[in-house]
């Protein structure tokens, strides 16, 4: 008898936090920021945004995050700001996520899935943390448990107890919570440009270093600055490895492709409507988007 009462304010209090009624920041994630206009309330409920697929491609989005509520937005005199997605926002986002009814899978399941031993849940989606900063850990962590969600963090085996990154003993909470923990490499080379045996003691290496420290075997793997080249996929295969990601902007995977899936950026600009605009599936049938209408 509660129904109708219940997901009516459901929706009515993620649209009022998505069109920014609600302030989530300091921005407000307002939905009228450019370059997307008043996008929200027509995103949230519209149609499916539709992919000419071709024979072997499918649809599961990989999200790409670096940093989440990052204090300090300059390091050795770079800007981090693309980087950053302040807590706030990535809360929207999981709420969001969760409310259009988006599965958390990881990288390893979704090799799984293309090699046809595993089947994935509807609308899949991985969430992706790459490097292994601190802030992943003290404020991605706690969220993602919060709203149920899964997801990879790729970790540059070298850089794991440094000053800014997590230590061993954290990544091992984040294994333990049913996080995947994967290979980032040992110390962030760019592989297109690293000699062949270079390129085999980053692949290889860091995935020894990940057993020794976690006693788990990684099979996924990021491409530092998403830089491939051929014979690399070849490399991953030896050492072990099932899939690797790297970027590329859309949710269109293709089956034959495990070693080089590609990622969305999430980017820190990214207003709810920009990031709902990169999502392949709407509100229509959830209960945000009854077919009576909003409640």
């Amino acid at each position: 008898m509660y129904e109708v009462p219940l997901r009516r304010t459901f929706f009515n209090l993620v649209l009022a936090l998505l069109i920014g009624l609600i302030p989530l920041t300091d921005r407000g994630l307002r939905a009228n920021s450019p370059p997307y206009g008043s996008g929200v309330e027509e995103l949230l409920c519209a149609p499916d945004p539709v992919y000419s697929l071709k024979e072997g491609e499918v649809l599961i989005p990989i999200l790409l995050y670096h940093f989440v509520g990052r204090e300090t937005l300059e390091r050795n005199g770079h800007s981090l700001s693309r980087f950053n997605v302040t807590a706030t926002d990535f809360e929207a986002q999981l709420a969001l996520l969760k409310a259009l009814g988006y599965h958390p899978v990881t990288v390893g399941e979704i090799a799984a899935a293309l090699d046809g031993e595993a089947s994935l849940p509807e609308r899949p989606i991985a969430l992706t943390f790459d490097d292994g900063w601190q802030e992943q850990y003290d404020v991605a962590f706690p969220l993602l448990q919060r709203y149920g969600m899964r997801a990879t963090f790729f970790v540059t085996t070298s850089f794991i107890g440094a000053p800014r990154f997590m230590n061993w003993e954290e990544v091992a909470e984040l294994r333990d919570a049913g996080m995947e923990i994967a290979s980032h490499g040992r110390k962030h080379l760019n592989l297109a440009d690293a000699e062949n045996a270079e390129a085999w003691r980053e692949i290889a290496r860091s995935r020894e270093v990940i057993e020794e420290k976690l006693g788990v075997l990684a099979v996924s793997f990021a491409y530092p600055y998403g830089a491939y080249r051929k014979g690399l996929p070849a490399m991953l295969e030896r050492a072990g490895y099932r899939a690797a990601v790297g970027i590329g902007g859309t949710p269109v995977q293709r089956v034959g492709a495990r070693y080089y899936l590609r990622r969305i950026e999430v980017r820190g600009q990214d207003t709810i409507a920009s990031f709902l605009s990169r999502l392949p599936w709407r509100g229509t049938g959830t209960p945000l988007c009854a077919s009576e209408g909003p409640p």
